[in-house]
């Protein structure tokens, strides 16, 4: 029986007869030595409910020892963790504005200081209360970073200022130009022991020379690419072990290795970049999950996840809505949580969690186009090896007592799909076969196969087969 081919990495195209085959929530890593299949393709991590704060969106959060500060509308609030419950307190004062922000702290003892740059200018927050912030030497700025023990402040022509050592006064001269290029700054990033003034067309690195007077850092290498947006960028975040990865003013996605940008994404990913005009709209995310670290990319339309462990990308939808539900991802309480996009949900990532919060998490994965143009096949059988008898004897009848998965198949290139069929992937321990039979007869783009778990199980797919009589065209 010829097998049927599931793709490690997703691959939609523009033209949906083009596709390769798509993973969606659910992802492939390689399968032990001598399995049945080369990958195993599991659900994507679910998400957990942890807490609420505040009552509008979330802005941004940022971590001070063991306390997490998250903005949510124009209010603070602290939160800490005991065990396996949550605590909030409350941050006096407001940060005004609206979107997200960028947040930075410094190693200032025994209170660290958190600056805030938003769309309405600087907050800082200090001992329990944020205020607004201004100095008469620092202009209008678009970012903040923190490294070696200062503050960095970028702007949009082009100008990086220096604060004092662990404090927050700015010194007039104590700034530079990233002047390898005629460009503007779009962020500056502490990464490593550099610091990256990343702009509109390059990217400068900065590292530490002690400089007496001025600014303390000195320039050294420079790269051809600069970031889309300020949001566009991820891989700095604490607790994150791979690279830095981010979309180039060029609308690809890049990974740093060492200091040479790395394309990483598809045509099919630069294609929905080329379609945008404002960098803004990218939302760039990580998160480290049973081993997998993975860099989030969301559009307006769209979230896509590459996996630095295998080098895949898949995507993510949640239930009801065309893209991820999390709008940001922080490592705090050594765990990854996830803000939500709308509303005041503060998720914890989880990869035995089959939900995310109370609504379904559906693996859907689209096996590649099996084809012998022009020629065509009738199926007599399509049969698909899961790990069954995953089913609970004491969990929700019937989603998790008699869980199952639905098959369809497509003729015409994944343009449309049939009606689902429904098999049993078992009640606990118990072993069955997964089999549809009487296929049909395939179109000239010959047979391709979807299948979906909503269910809240394990699902563990190694592959699939088909027993097929030939045709001529």
């Amino acid at each position: 029986m010829p097998a049927i081919a599931f793709p490690p990495s997703t691959a939609p195209s523009i033209n949906p007869t083009e596709n390769g085959g798509r993973l969606i929530n659910a992802y492939a890593e390689k399968a032990p030595e001598g399995s049945r299949g080369p990958y195993l393709f599991r659900r994507a991590p679910g998400l957990e409910e942890a807490f609420e704060v505040g009552s509008s969106d979330h802005r941004g959060a940022i971590t001070i020892g063991s306390v997490l500060y998250v903005l949510n509308g124009d209010t603070i609030t602290s939160v800490t963790k005991s065990g396996s419950t949550y605590s909030t307190g409350s941050v006096t004062g407001t940060v005004t504005g609206s979107g997200r922000v960028i947040m930075a702290r410094n190693m200032r003892s025994p209170d660290a200081q958190v600056m805030i740059v938003h769309d309405s200018g600087i907050s800082l927050l200090e001992a329990g209360a944020v205020a607004d912030f201004s100095d008469p030497d620092l202009p209008g700025v678009n970012s903040v970073t923190f490294q070696d023990g200062y503050f960095f402040f970028t702007t949009g022509d082009g100008r990086c200022f220096a604060s004092g050592i662990n404090d927050t006064t700015i010194n007039e001269l104590d700034y530079v130009t990233a002047e390898s290029s005629v460009d503007g700054l779009v962020r500056g990033i502490a990464f490593g022991r550099e610091l990256l003034l990343m702009g509109e067309t390059t990217t400068e690195f900065w590292g530490n020379t002690g400089n007496a007077e001025g600014f303390p850092f000195s320039r050294g290498p420079v790269i051809s690419v600069g970031l889309f947006g300020r949001f566009a960028v991820t891989g700095h975040e604490y607790g994150f072990p791979a690279p830095l990865a981010w979309v180039g003013n060029d609308k690809r996605i890049y990974r740093l290795n060492g200091y040479a940008p790395e394309p990483i994404s598809t045509p099919h990913i630069d294609r929905l970049l080329a379609e945008l005009d404002d960098g803004e709209a990218i939302e760039a995310n990580c998160f480290v999950s049973a081993g997998h670290a993975c860099y989030v990319f969301s559009g307006p339309t769209w979230t896509l996840v590459y996996d630095t462990s295998t080098g895949t990308w898949h995507e993510r939808k949640s239930y009801g809505a065309d893209r991820w539900r999390t709008h940001l991802t922080i490592n705090a309480f050594n765990e990854w949580l996830a803000l939500d996009r709308t509303g005041s949900a503060v998720l914890r990532m989880n990869d035995r969690a089959r939900k995310e919060g109370t609504q379904p998490l559906v693996f859907e994965v689209w096996s590649s186009q099996a084809h012998r143009f022009p020629g065509r096949a009738f199926v007599k059988r399509g049969s698909f090896d899961f790990v069954t008898g995953v089913g609970k004897d004491r969990g929700i009848s019937p989603i998790e007592t008699e869980p199952r998965v639905s098959i369809a198949w497509s003729d015409d290139g994944g343009r449309s799909f049939g009606n689902d069929l429904v098999r049993s992937l078992g009640t606990q321990g118990e072993i069955v076969p997964i089999d549809v039979f009487r296929c049909g007869l395939t179109g000239r783009h010959g047979r391709q196969w979807r299948l979906k778990v909503s269910d809240p199980v394990e699902v563990s797919l190694l592959g699939g087969a088909m027993d097929i009589e030939e045709r001529l065209a």
